[in-house]
């Protein structure tokens, strides 16, 4: 007993839960977490980051390496070039001072309709979980956290946080919580987000089932954290086990953790978890007041880290035809080489996000690289031959501020008419999105930003504008508002936000110069954005003078494409085809030139309605910011396509699983109607894909010899599957290149329709050569769901295993008695 402490006041104390350390549990602002002096934690800094690190302030002058997207990574089948990328990015965030990049996203794209598809690495849950745990293992390696996101069945954008997923529990278990599991039984991510969504009707972040999935079955030891804003009850959140809320500063967890602790709502050892698990993370990651910052495994020069980003976007390539061998040019043979496409100037590297990056250092165009490739001895002629699918920055226009610098002059004034300005300051975007603070205000206080931008036209001409924000916007032109735009639903600001949501209005503007000011008025809230956009009115037919460059040419590369709007965070796609002006521009050229090679610079699978009428067909993807040279490299022949799909292309919207199905009358997604998805989907429904999941040419041929499976299980366990299956696969590089080739296994257990990937190895051949690979098969590719039992259970009888060189490849059958 304390000195001088009476017996009830002991026995109260003793009663009195311990609530040290909830402080951690609430977010400090939009990109930090909370210190706590009482147990030795410092902020930790959690930056977004699949494609690169984000700036905290989303300033365009604030810049990182862009990586190449999930889906590019997955078409790599690479595990140790994923891992490479991964400590690229680490490296980065050590530089940055960040404690865990928000990535990687291991949701899976169910449809090529979904918004965010491109941050996903696959349709496979086998393949996107080990390139999932690669990328983990290699950030982590350098000191920083993974927060591996979105736990789950988080592959819709369209009214995302309120939206159901219903998904049966064999289902959720074997696919959607699948790569999770991979990514937390072999790279153990520090951070694991819950999605906005809701499952089977809990919203994930106070989804007690799933939380528990986490924590009681993977036996998982990191931080459970919430999306941004994901948070709706705090008793709820906390008792189903999340332990984080974001952003902050705190809605629902921190002092209110506990406070619902305090009075009973919440069991104190709940508490103690989350606390526990946030002071490991700053152990972790080296924000433990005198701990030892971690020393990461390596540290690579920028030109090290752009070889490396170089090798994973000429590596992600899918060559899907070839005919006549088009590929590599045969530079010999051509003088001039039209290059045509909006993308070859103006190259897409990621979608529409909050994680949007700026580029560090230079950026070679496609369109710049292929000129350096071929030398001087070739004329490279231009045209982009459609104008561009979604509006442009004012930046981009040539916009200047009223004192003529370059950019747009952006400021802060206050609420009402006054014109006081509080922030000012030229700047080389037209679109700006405030966590917290306000430059120049401060946070939760209501006030105005305006955007100033001058322009001369030496003719007049019409232009479309745009203006949209978080608060009611106006449109001036000269002085005259010409626009007004009501602000958005208070339950969707953060998908206006993410969207970088306009409304347009078409203009005749004067010869001379114009001024263009946007300003919007906002109310007290946790992020505020304003944007101002414009389209100009195409004056000539870039159609026609792309067809005319192709006629005259002797080979032609067509560079096309999405543009960064084309795919995005909180809107879902109506169509798989790439924008029309891109088709018609492909089908004109191909009228015209023989020789024509096509560029898809889109990370999806689309639609390719003139694929039967050109030569070859690359797909690119969203490759990072070494696309031009590693492109041109690939055309030239001083590197080789290598990449297989890690999705299935359709040949129309039509066979894309769940075609015609959406959201209910109560925002219930039912997943049943597009399951199995992707390559199972084909195979299950009859239908053909255009290309196979796996399916990828290269400047050789190879030809699948022989498969074998010696070996028999060295250990069979439910919960953990069946150890010890090999298969030796034998192949042979068929022609006069050196190639690498993706051997890919797939099982069917007794009793099943369809084949489920199990197990891939790539091989690099000597041409005339033939190599074996042993391809170790995934010991929970094996197990299924029991959901009248709810255990995992191995189906016993003999298992057939089909060795194929992509999805819908008869292969080589196998079989093994389990």
């Amino acid at each position: 007993m304390t000195a001088g402490a009476t017996t009830s006041e002991q026995e109260a104390s003793n009663a009195a839960p311990n609530l040290t350390g909830a402080e951690l549990t609430g977010g400090l602002n939009g990109w930090s977490t909370s210190a706590s002096a009482a147990m030795g934690v410092e902020e930790m800094v959690l930056l977004d980051g699949p494609l690169g690190i984000v700036s905290k302030a989303m300033d365009e002058r604030d810049t990182s390496l862009i990586m190449p997207s999930g889906t590019a990574l997955g078409a790599t089948w690479d595990p140790e070039l994923v891992s490479d990328v991964g400590q690229v990015i680490g490296q980065q965030g050590v530089e940055r001072g960040v404690s865990a990049i928000l990535g990687p996203n291991l949701n899976m794209p169910r449809s090529p309709l979904t918004g965010r598809g491109f941050e996903m690495f696959s349709e496979d849950p086998l393949l996107t979980g080990i390139l999932g745990a690669a990328w983990v293992d290699g950030v982590q390696s350098q000191g920083v956290g993974s927060c591996t996101k979105h736990v789950v069945a988080n592959d819709t954008e369209t009214e995302r946080r309120r939206m159901n997923s219903r998904v049966e529990p064999a289902t959720l278990r074997e696919t959607y919580l699948r790569p999770f599991e991979t990514a937390v039984r072999s790279a153990n991510p520090w951070m694991l987000m819950m999605a906005y969504n809701r499952v089977n009707g809990t919203h994930c972040s106070q989804n007690a089932e799933l939380i528990g999935v986490l924590k009681d079955e993977w036996k998982y030891d990191g931080v459970v954290v919430s999306d941004w804003y994901g948070v709706d009850d705090t008793v709820a959140a906390a008792n189903a086990g999340l332990d984080l809320e974001m952003p902050g500063p705190a809605t629902h967890f921190g002092a209110r953790f506990g406070e619902a602790v305090a009075a009973g709502d919440v069991a104190q050892p709940r508490l103690s978890d989350a606390v526990e698990r946030l002071t490991r993370l700053a152990d972790r990651t080296g924000r433990r007041s005198g701990g030892t910052p971690p020393a990461p495994s390596r540290l690579r020069s920028q030109h090290e880290q752009r070889a490396i980003l170089n090798k994973a976007a000429s590596r992600s390539f899918v060559l899907l035809k070839n005919k006549d061998d088009v590929l590599p040019l045969d530079l010999s043979g051509i003088r001039t080489l039209a290059v045509v496409g909006p993308n070859a100037s103006k190259p897409c590297f990621q979608g529409g996000t909050f994680a949007t990056v700026r580029p560090e250092g230079d950026v070679v165009s496609p369109l710049e690289a292929i000129r350096a490739a071929v030398g001087p001895g070739i004329e490279v002629l231009y045209e982009p031959g459609a104008a561009p699918s979604s509006a442009l920055s004012l930046t981009d226009l040539g916009s200047t501020a009223p004192d003529g610098t370059p950019g747009v002059l952006l400021e802060v004034l206050p609420a009402g008419e006054a014109e006081d300005v509080l922030y000012s300051e030229v700047r080389q975007a037209s679109a700006f999105v405030w966590f917290g603070p306000v430059p120049g205000l401060g946070a939760g206080v209501p006030g105005r930003a305006r955007i100033t931008a001058n322009f001369t036209f030496p003719n007049a001409t019409r232009w479309t504008l745009g203006a949209g924000g978080t608060g009611v916007s106006s449109l001036r032109v000269d002085g005259t508002e010409v626009l007004e735009v009501p602000p958005p639903a208070p339950d969707d600001v953060m998908g206006v936000v993410a969207r970088a949501e306009t409304q347009e209005i078409a203009l005749e503007m004067p010869q001379g110069k114009v001024e263009v000011v946007v300003e919007m008025a906002f109310q007290p809230g946790r992020v505020q954005a304003i944007t101002a956009v414009a389209t100009p009115e195409e004056v000539t037919d870039p159609l026609a003078a792309a067809v005319d460059l192709a006629a005259r040419a002797d080979a032609v590369v067509v560079v096309i494409g999405d543009q960064q709007g084309s795919s995005r965070e909180s809107a879902d796609r109506t169509t798989a085809a790439l924008d029309t002006a891109s088709d018609r521009l492909v089908a004109a050229v191909a009228e015209v030139a023989t020789e024509t090679v096509v560029v898809v610079n889109a990370s999806r699978a689309v639609l390719l309605p003139w694929a039967d009428n050109v030569k070859a067909v690359l797909m690119a993807w969203f490759p990072g910011q070494e696309f031009g040279p590693a492109l041109a490299a690939v055309l030239a022949g001083k590197e080789a396509p290598s990449g297989r799909l890690p999705v299935s292309f359709p040949w129309r919207d039509e066979d894309i699983p769940g075609w015609g199905t959406g959201l209910d009358a109560q925002l219930t997604l039912n997943y049943a109607a597009g399951e199995p998805m992707g390559y199972r989907h084909f195979e299950g429904s009859g239908r053909q894909s255009r290309y196979s999941f796996g399916y990828g040419l290269g400047y050789t041929t190879f030809e699948l010899v022989d498969a074998v499976t010696p070996t028999s299980p060295t250990r069979q366990d439910p919960a953990n599957g069946v150890d010890g299956i090999i298969v030796r696969a034998t192949v042979s590089n068929t022609g006069d290149s050196q190639g690498r080739d993706v051997l890919q296994a797939y099982a069917k257990a007794p009793g099943e329709a369809d084949f489920r990937l199990v197990g891939f190895k790539a091989v690099d051949i000597a041409p005339g050569e033939t190599a074996e690979a042993q391809i170790a098969l995934d010991p929970l590719g094996f197990r299924r769901w029991d959901s009248s039992n709810a255990v995992w259970a191995i189906p016993s009888g003999e298992w057939e295993i089909r060795v194929a060189r992509n999805a819908s490849d008869v292969g080589i059958l196998c079989r093994i008695a389990l």
